[in-house]
């Protein structure tokens, strides 16, 4: 295949975004909705590539997959759609957490880890209990927002710890780190939105930082090499 049909790719993908990103700030739903879905796509293509395929790397290109099946199945107004949209980033985060955990952190920082992940759990319960009193929110999805709370919180906290484990360079884990982490804001913002406690432009702010996250995630493991040995400090 020609060496111009990735970068190619790249750039083509970038200009969807940047219209998607136009799009989410104007207001405009029709050209938001339409390239939306485009941005992910050309970020799969891109991806496979590169070599999506080698064992490093396929758990995060399903985690693309059901990104893009997300984004498409939120498109739909309705709570049935969003709960199938919920479901599809929930598998995505499954198998983020899967790549990340690919090697274990050495134990100091995995303990560390759990703990704050512990926290974040006990904080994200305490946070929709505590906002559900006065919102609109339907309570049948209290639920479902706690246990996708818990997941992103899992991926981000997999991605942060990238930095403590063997294999990932010292730019590739803080890019997975930085990733994860405004993954987990963007999420956090569609929550808040449910919630009623929504911030001014909120669309392109939780556009902006899925694309942004889900960019930055992937130039990561591009980094890897194609397999990495299980070890634990």
């Amino acid at each position: 295949m020609p060496e111009w049909v990735g970068p190619a790719t790249l750039v083509l993908g970038g200009n969807f975004t940047l219209a998607n990103w136009i799009a989410s700030w104007r207001g405009s739903l029709k050209v938001y909705y339409s390239t939306k879905p485009l941005v992910l796509l050309g970020l799969i293509i891109y991806f496979l590539l590169e070599g999506a395929f080698s064992p490093t790397r396929l758990p995060f290109l399903l985690g693309l997959i059901f990104s893009l099946l997300g984004d498409i199945f939120l498109i739909p107004r309705g709570t049935r759609w969003f709960i199938t949209g919920m479901g599809a980033f929930s598998l995505a985060h499954v198998f983020y957490i899967l790549g990340f955990n690919a090697t274990l952190p050495r134990t100091p920082y995995l303990i560390i880890g759990i703990f704050g992940f512990l926290a974040g759990i006990l904080i994200i319960f305490l946070t929709i209990d505590r906002f559900a009193i006065t919102s609109e929110v339907n309570k049948f999805l209290l639920p479902f927002f706690k246990g996708y709370g818990v997941l992103v919180l899992a991926m981000a906290t997999s991605a942060l710890l990238c930095l403590a484990r063997p294999g990932w360079s010292d730019l590739s884990a803080i890019l997975a780190g930085i990733g994860g982490m405004l993954f987990f804001v963007s999420d956090l913002m569609i929550g808040l939105d449910k919630l009623d406690r929504r911030l001014p432009k909120y669309k392109f702010w939780i556009i902006f930082t899925y694309h942004i996250g889900q960019f930055l995630i992937v130039a990561a493991v591009l980094m890897l090499p194609n397999s990495i040995q299980i070890t634990i400090y």
